[in-house]
């Protein structure tokens, strides 16, 4: 009796190539999973550093509003100057020819410099908290540096068509004053803070009326 043999066909690979197809897809997407991922990651940390400056530059201003505050009512004198002298307090360059005033050249570098100016930067640290090196659960808020500040004397606060006393010739504020003393003045501050690195940095504003010290 004679057996028949069937002759076996040549491999020819073709699950091995479409299993190979497959892996490169799946290494492609999981390569696109992960730089997604990694791009997401830096965008959160990216915003949340810019937050910690926000929050470093908001925080002295309101202690620099405070200390105006509080030496208007206390006595506790700061003189304004071209310079800024101890008190980084600056006033506004006189008008020029055109009725224009100008900013003073330091507080104009304070305010638009893009990247952090460090301790000569005409400022002053904000000192009413520390806020970098901070340990235990404080940690993830802790500032690469201390937020800096100076502020502007924008001059005398009147109403329209009020004498150099305030409206009607009324004298206010504390007792015992003098009359220029008695004047409300407008101060502008400046702060500026990074985040938890000098990669971000930020400058803020604000606009704060009160006496100026009595001296």
């Amino acid at each position: 009796m004679m057996r028949h043999y069937r002759p076996h066909h040549r491999q020819r690979g073709a699950v091995l190539f479409v299993a190979l197809v497959f892996l490169v897809l799946l290494t492609l997407l999981g390569l696109t999973a992960s730089s997604t991922s990694v791009l997401q990651e830096r965008m959160t940390g990216g915003l949340r550093n810019n937050q910690l400056s926000l929050m470093g530059a908001e925080t002295a201003l309101r202690g620099v509003e405070w200390s105006i505050w509080n030496a208007a009512n206390t006595a506790n004198p700061f003189v304004c100057g071209a310079t800024g002298g101890t008190s980084f307090c600056y006033q506004a360059n006189n008008a020029n020819a055109a009725g224009i005033v100008t900013m003073n050249s330091v507080v104009a570098k304070f305010r638009n410099a893009k990247n952090w100016l460090g301790t000569s930067d005409g400022g002053n640290a904000y000192a009413t908290a520390t806020l970098t090196g901070l340990s235990g659960p404080e940690a993830t808020a802790s500032l690469a540096n201390q937020p800096r500040w100076l502020m502007e004397d924008l001059g005398v606060v009147l109403p329209p068509g009020a004498n150099a006393n305030g409206e009607g010739g009324a004298r206010y504020g504390l007792a015992g004053r003098s009359v220029s003393s008695q004047q409300l003045h407008a101060y502008r501050i400046t702060a500026r803070a990074t985040g938890g690195n000098a990669g971000s940095v930020r400058a803020v504003d604000s606009y704060f009326v009160a006496l100026p010290p009595a001296l």
